[in-house]
């Protein structure tokens, strides 16, 4: 068992497919990887789906209600497309915070674009707020 083992771990790594430029994941090692792919889910996945989500409510309301609710639907509509290039901006940078080079791991979180992700939704709640109680 051990000796099969051993020879299931010499095997040389698969060969790349002809034209195919390296990952830029390939340089990193497995639990690496995960960490970035789930970064990546975080902010391609979450963040999507929620402007996604923001985005067809503020159609919603543009097309169903009246002229009265038009700056509802653009308030909405602003802080989706802000989700959506949120997520892609994180989601672009997600592997400068692991450095093969100096062999260490910059860890950084997320936590000054949840701050300002969190200032930026209630000013879109209470703006919403106001524009329905002045109606």
């Amino acid at each position: 068992m051990s000796n099969e083992a051993a020879q299931l771990s010499d095997e040389p790594a698969p060969r790349p497919l002809r034209d195919r430029l390296p990952s830029r994941l390939d340089v990193f090692a497995n639990n690496l990887k995960l960490d970035i792919r789930a970064h990546q889910r975080t902010y391609e996945g979450a963040y999507t789906r929620t402007s996604i989500g923001c985005l067809s409510f503020s159609i919603l309301i543009i097309k169903l209600f009246s002229k009265e609710f038009l700056p509802v639907g653009t308030i909405y509509t602003i802080y989706g497309c802000f989700l959506y290039f949120l997520g892609v901006y994180q989601s672009s940078c997600v592997d400068v915070f692991y450095n093969p080079e100096k062999n260490m791991e910059m860890y950084k979180t997320g936590g000054d674009y949840v701050l300002a992700l969190t200032i930026i939704s209630l000013c879109c709640y209470v703006a919403v707020l106001v524009l329905i109680l002045q109606m």
